[in-house]
């Protein structure tokens, strides 16, 4: 896979993204936003789990993929000051490429755990509770990693061409839509036949699964959509690493560590509460408004 350099020639070719002006601009808000959201749901899952020892696996493994993402990010961000020829920023751009692989293929995979775990307590509650332990989590997220790991790691090693490696991806993103438009479904029929689970509880768990779905509509799927939709089209490949539909849907795939912390909020069973609150402090607001503006027309 090495040029005459000796390193990956897809780490230059990325530079269609990495060198646009929305690429910039999303790189910097990734680290600027993201970064401390990540973080912080990071900290409170931890000190929710110390109280009520009870960890949402699958989610903190999200935001750890997150991490990876928002990371490398950096690098790329910052590789842009450096003479982008130098055999040590070709080496840097083309490992953190592919980390950046393993970050994404990994958010991905554990947003199809999130699905699949939301449904069997709805579906199986009572099999979900006694199967519910330390090993079975460790053991599907370091599958999760593995799998992830495997695919980045082949990817760096297999694959030389940028629109080549492009289609791949495509096809490994596109995996998950199935699964999870298929646990939507089942969830959603399982709760409409389901006794046991108040109300609150089923638009918690409806508000998940539909914040997994559409984060992965509005930011994966476009991305796989284009690059298929060229593969079907016979176009020719030096047009499409240049194509602005390339940076747009690019630019939506790697914003993914923006959405992701919102999950923490709707799976904490006191999501009706916090939504609750902040009605009253909506309408207070309002009122007080209204009462400030009825005191001043009076004076005139």
């Amino acid at each position: 896979m090495a040029n005459k350099t000796g390193f990956c020639p897809l780490a230059q070719e990325d530079n269609a993204y990495y060198s646009h002006i929305l690429g910039i601009t999303v790189n910097w808000i990734i680290i600027f936003i993201g970064l401390p959201g990540i973080i912080t749901a990071i900290y409170v899952l931890q000190r929710l789990v110390k109280v009520d020892h009870e960890a949402p696996v699958f989610l903190i493994n999200l935001l750890v993929s997150d991490l990876f993402q928002i990371a490398i990010t950096v690098v790329f961000s910052l590789s842009r000051f450096f003479d982008q020829t130098a055999p040590v920023s070709v080496a840097a751009r083309c490992i953190s490429r592919a980390i950046v692989r393993l970050g994404i293929t990994a958010s991905l995979g554990f947003m199809v755990c999130i699905s699949v775990e939301r449904y069997l307590t709805v579906a199986y509650p009572i099999w979900y509770r006694n199967h519910r332990t330390v090993k079975c989590y460790i053991v599907m997220s370091l599958c999760v990693w593995v799998i992830s790991a495997l695919y980045a790691l082949l990817d760096f090693i297999l694959v030389q061409d940028l629109q080549e490696s492009q289609e791949v991806f495509s096809v490994i993103l596109l995996t998950p839509a199935l699964p999870l438009i298929v646990f939507w479904v089942l969830t959603h029929k399982a709760l409409k036949h389901c006794r046991s689970i108040q109300r609150d509880e089923s638009r918690r768990i409806m508000g998940t699964l539909g914040l997994v779905l559409g984060i992965y509509m509005v930011l994966f799927l476009p991305f796989c959509i284009r690059n298929l939709y060229y593969i079907l089209a016979s176009v020719n490949k030096q047009h499409t690493s240049h194509d602005p539909s390339l940076v747009v849907t690019m630019a939506l795939t790697y914003l993914s560590p923006l959405a992701d912390p919102f999950l923490y909020i709707f799976m904490r069973r006191d999501i009706t509460n916090i939504i609750g609150i902040s009605l009253c402090f909506g309408r207070l607001f309002r009122r007080a408004r209204s009462e400030e503006e009825s005191r001043q027309t009076t004076h005139i």
